[in-house]
């Protein structure tokens, strides 16, 4: 098990998971917002044959939230996107839901492989 725990919050890169094709085509099986710190996290995960990954966006300074509806568990079209005020832009949508917010920045804050049925 790899994980980053505790990693910097001002590092302004956007971890390569956050890419539209990575996350569109994972399920997103966890929304979490955390009023006290502000924060946001998103849990993924997908599998590709017998091997599966599971892994968590933790957005921090999160403002500007908008929640419209709200689906089951699975593949949704997710963008992640660094604006140019320099906040980390987040739109999450599928049929009937959406949702969309600001973060000062993200850090991919737990990652987990695992191994899969076949079919699965």
């Amino acid at each position: 098990m790899k994980t980053s725990e505790g990693a910097s919050e001002s590092n302004p890169e956007i971890p390569a998971l956050c890419a539209h094709d990575v996350l569109s085509q994972s399920d997103l099986f966890y929304v979490h917002f955390d009023e006290r710190g502000c924060s946001a996290t998103l849990g993924f995960s997908r599998v590709h044959g017998t091997e599966g990954i599971e892994f968590f966006l933790r957005f921090h300074d999160v403002r500007d939230v908008r929640v419209r509806g709200w689906g089951a568990p699975g593949q949704k079209d997710v963008h992640v996107e660094r604006a140019t005020d320099g906040t980390v832009q987040v739109s999450v949508s599928s049929d009937g839901s959406s949702m969309r917010f600001r973060a000062a920045g993200v850090v991919l804050s737990r990652e987990r492989n695992f191994l899969a049925a076949p079919g699965s």
